[in-house]
């Protein structure tokens, strides 16, 4: 019985073919993998240049940088030690992004005026830092005054800004 909750069992059906994968979970997506990239060799191409989020290596990375709490998700480094307003933006909509893909926030964007307290900066620079995030593809304008992280910007974020926030020994896990 053990034996059959760890037993994971896909079937394909492709043209007039039906396939069977039946096995440990880990065996069976890699032949589902291996199965796509012998009928459909485009695929292996085209995954390799999407661009996705790997959400459990987000988090891990985030570590002692955001925090859940009882009241919110909060940053858990002084603004000053972020370093300039186009960083402080991109954590504070990294923040956002995750407490949404988390189901701890109902949104995964931020209105100017919540990015402008975040910052403690003056409007119009909060406003041009945005037009530059924007220009750059990392942050996208999803309402009148709301942005949100794109799956670009929170790429840039992890290769970019993470590295200055962690201990040296600590980025490289």
């Amino acid at each position: 019985m053990t034996e059959e909750k760890s037993s994971l069992e896909v079937t394909i059906r492709f043209r007039d073919t039906e396939t069977r994968f039946v096995g440990k979970p880990d065996d069976v997506i890699q032949s589902v993998l291996k199965y796509f990239y012998k009928i459909l060799p485009g695929y292996e191409l085209i995954s390799n240049l999407t661009l996705t989020v790997d959400m459990e290596d987000l988090l891990r990375n985030i570590k002692g940088l955001i925090v859940f709490t009882p009241e919110g998700i909060v940053v858990t480094i002084p603004r000053e030690k972020i370093g300039g307003e186009r960083d402080i933006i991109l954590v504070h909509l990294v923040k956002s992004y995750i407490g949404f893909k988390t189901g701890r926030t109902g949104k995964d964007s931020l209105t100017m005026n919540e990015i402008q307290s975040f910052t403690g900066g003056k409007f119009g620079t909060v406003g041009a830092r945005l037009s530059e995030l924007t220009s750059l593809g990392w942050v996208e304008r999803v309402g009148r005054g709301e942005y949100r992280i794109t799956t670009l910007g929170v790429k840039a974020f992890m290769d970019e800004i993470l590295p200055k926030l962690k201990p040296k020994e600590e980025s490289k896990s």
